[in-house]
């Protein structure tokens, strides 16, 4: 399949749109400057996270909802008791 250079130029656009948007969400414009050096087209290429244990977050590192519930729940009840004393 041939495409022309405008399909390209979307890509690569749309590559460096979405890494500045990541940055921007973790640590705003000077993540995006330390990271570019003010040339925006360093995004093109290449990975913008680190993948190591210590950077990077999945849903699975987080406890599962229910868990998060009972333990605001438990958090609720010893409130409860602290104030009804």
């Amino acid at each position: 399949m041939n495409r022309d250079r405008s399909y390209y130029r979307k890509q690569r656009k749309r590559a460096i749109h979405r890494k500045e948007g990541i940055l921007s969400r973790i640590g705003g414009e000077a993540y995006i400057f330390t990271w570019a050096h003010g040339a925006t087209g360093r995004f093109a290429k290449g990975k913008i996270h680190c993948s190591c244990w210590m950077c990077r977050r999945k849903s699975y590192d987080d406890p599962q909802l229910r868990d998060k519930r009972m333990a605001m729940d438990a958090a609720e009840q010893l409130r409860e008791i602290e104030w009804g004393l």
